[in-house]
């Protein structure tokens, strides 16, 4: 099964929004309490533990996101751990209906050239925790990306967005994640992230098309060793930086320096 098929098949018709074959894993009395499925905005912020940052669960109730940004065409690729879950989340997906229709156009890989493909680092939803978390990650990298390519800011973002892609491990939302049921082991999705890097990314990689940045979950993700596979430890791992002088930071430059100036940037 491939990733990408998968999920562009996947139908969204009511929650809990789950993975066909995820279904009996995270249907299963093991999991039951590792998950929950809140079907709308004001069921979340009225909820007494709304955003509470010890909420280990899974969230049912907010679309998958088992990646973002073109995957076909990127050439640098951020392994992550799990999407997370702000105050905003519930709201635009329920709220706010041309969020939700970009979130599924991303999911089914309807990545629009002429606008931005990393739908995290698209300006329009800057209101998004999503986009918060990335733009402070990669603010360093796209001042350093302004200079050296002679534009703007805002052209720089653009730049590196047309070459960015991020995979889950594990595709669902939670303010933190817990492996409390072996759903990094059993879950279905998890299987199709692995293959696809394995399969599709890593072969890119020894080309020298591409490069890796492994944030989170290094041995989950069972990469082979290569000098443009960048895999954090330790507290590397628990802060996940993305600055200039981070490996993944230093890694990105490299790698745009080699490529020269991104994909229609300005």
């Amino acid at each position: 099964m491939d990733l990408l098929q998968e999920w562009a098949d996947w139908k969204d018709n009511r929650p809990p929004f789950v993975l066909k074959s995820d279904q009996v894993v995270l249907s299963s009395p093991r999991s039951a309490r590792g998950v929950i499925t809140i079907r709308n905005w004001p069921d979340a912020h009225r909820a007494a533990d709304f955003c509470a940052p010890k909420d280990h669960r899974l969230h049912l109730g907010l679309l998958p996101q088992p990646f973002c940004g073109d995957l076909r065409r990127a050439s640098i690729y951020v392994l992550l751990l799990n999407p997370g879950l702000g105050p905003c989340d519930y709201y635009g997906e329920h709220e706010v209906p041309e969020y939700r229709k970009a979130l599924l156009a991303n999911l089914k890989q309807e990545c629009d050239r002429a606008s931005c493909p990393f739908l995290l680092r698209d300006p329009q939803y800057s209101w998004q925790g999503g986009f918060g978390w990335w733009h402070w990650k990669l603010a360093g990298v796209m001042s350093r990306l302004a200079d050296t390519w002679a534009v703007s800011f805002a052209e720089a973002r653009a730049g590196l967005a047309r070459e960015l892609a991020s995979i889950e491990l594990v595709p669902y939302h939670s303010p933190s994640f817990r492996d409390a049921a072996g759903w990094i082991q059993d879950l279905q999705s998890v299987a199709l992230a692995r293959a696809f890097v394995r399969d599709v990314v890593v072969p890119r990689v020894r080309r020298g098309e591409a490069i890796v940045i492994v944030t989170r979950q290094v041995k989950a993700w069972n990469l082979p060793k290569h000098s443009r596979i960048v895999c954090y430890s330790g507290q590397q791992a628990r802060a996940a930086h993305l600055s200039p002088h981070s490996p993944g930071g230093r890694a990105i430059l490299q790698h745009l320096a080699r490529k020269g100036r991104g994909r229609g940037a300005g």
